[in-house]
């Protein structure tokens, strides 16, 4: 990484080392009884909440499963986890500035919240230091199956490069391609059952979010289901439909 990268990285993380998150609990959990999950995922939000509560970005990712499944098909498949809390991302993208290391825990540059919450998971492939990646962000519903299984809501997204003005992230505003991208990390994972796209109609086909930025979409996200114990495992996942 060039000198001018890592100095501009460092001062964005001092800048922003004070932007403690307070804890937020999960949200409460409500039982998905089977064979409703389209009507499940018709009440979710499509879009998230960026800075100044204003609209962000459309909804692109549904992952069902357990939080341990979920973690190891993504690092197994590249993937990077940004620490949560916002500080402990900045701890870990200063000790890899400081160790001349690719900076991929760099924290996110802003906070996205659904149905009142940050989001429980960030995950990256960093191509260019602080300037390209891929990357997306995965919320709770509340959501689950009764078998330790949830419904995570996300929103996925390629990087491609700072709007240095406001500490921004210029994203690639076809977002089906970074989606697309998502679904073909995570080909051959044995834990996944099935990998569709749902149609959702609440998903805007296109748009700016807060920043400015716009985007496009198919209306669709990519649904990710992951093996259950027991034999009615895969209930919900056989009734969501392209």
């Amino acid at each position: 990484m060039n000198r001018p990268l890592r100095a501009a990285a460092l001062v964005f993380i001092f800048l922003f080392s004070d932007a403690v998150l307070p804890p937020v609990p999960p949200p409460q959990a409500r039982l998905l009884p089977s064979g409703s999950v389209e009507t499940a995922l018709s009440s979710l939000p499509s879009r998230t909440s960026g800075r100044g509560s204003f609209p962000g970005d459309p909804l692109n990712l549904l992952f069902f499963g357990k939080e341990d499944q979920i973690r190891r098909a993504l690092s197994q498949a590249g993937w990077t986890e940004l620490p949560i809390p916002y500080t402990a991302s900045v701890r870990a993208g200063l000790a890899d500035l400081l160790s001349r290391g690719r900076l991929d825990r760099f924290p996110p540059m802003t906070v996205y919240h659904v149905l009142g919450r940050p989001q429980d998971m960030n995950w990256a492939q960093v191509i260019t230091p602080v300037l390209r990646r891929h990357h997306f962000r995965l919320w709770r519903t509340g959501l689950t199956d009764g078998t330790g299984r949830e419904i995570w809501w996300g929103s996925g997204n390629y990087d491609l490069s700072v709007r240095w003005t406001d500490l921004t992230h210029r994203p690639d505003p076809d977002m089906n391609e970074e989606r697309n991208f998502i679904e073909r990390t995570l080909d051959g994972n044995k834990e996944i059952t099935r990998k569709t796209k749902i149609k959702i109609p609440q998903i805007p086909l296109r748009g700016s979010n807060e920043c400015g930025y716009d985007f496009t979409t198919d209306g669709k996200a990519l649904f990710v289901e992951f093996e259950a114990p027991g034999p009615a495992g895969s209930e919900a996942g056989r009734s969501a439909k392209k």
